[in-house]
């Protein structure tokens, strides 16, 4: 299973260099991120990171709000077009997310479009059904 870490993080200066501070002395590697400011200057702080479950047990013991959610994880191609391409695909799948955002993997090669779903199983079987590729957890954590 493919984790984000998502954080509760009040926007003022210096919340999102204490979180990095933090990943950085737990040597936890942000491999993707994705930051959303909701209202009355609170935001929702996305993570893939290296150790996922280290991360948010780090970040709960400095008193910030985090918790692990699965996501789905699919490869796409790193061209003009790429996203789309996936998007149809996801659609014509009948599968629809909440929250998505990507990361370049090797540029003009592939890239990752990690999605958040209500229903992972389901959401699973359907993008493989529809011959999508899922990405196992070890190539998005990376090393």
């Amino acid at each position: 299973m493919t984790y984000q870490v998502s954080v509760f993080l009040e926007n003022r200066l210096g919340r999102l260099e204490k979180v990095t501070a933090l990943l950085r002395e737990a040597q936890i590697n942000i491999r993707s991120i994705h930051l959303n400011h909701t209202a009355n200057d609170w935001g929702i702080l996305n993570l893939v990171v290296s150790r996922p479950e280290l991360a948010c047990e780090k970040l709960n013991a400095s008193g910030m709000s985090a918790a692990l959610r699965e996501i789905v994880v699919l490869t796409m191609d790193d061209k003009p077009g790429g996203l789309d391409v996936l998007l149809k695909a996801i659609a014509g799948a009948g599968v629809s997310f909440t929250n998505a955002y990507g990361r370049i993997v090797n540029e003009g090669g592939s890239a990752f479009f990690m999605v958040d779903v209500q229903d992972i199983p389901e959401a699973r079987s359907r993008l493989a059904g529809a011959g999508l590729e899922i990405i196992e957890d070890a190539q998005v954590y990376g090393s």
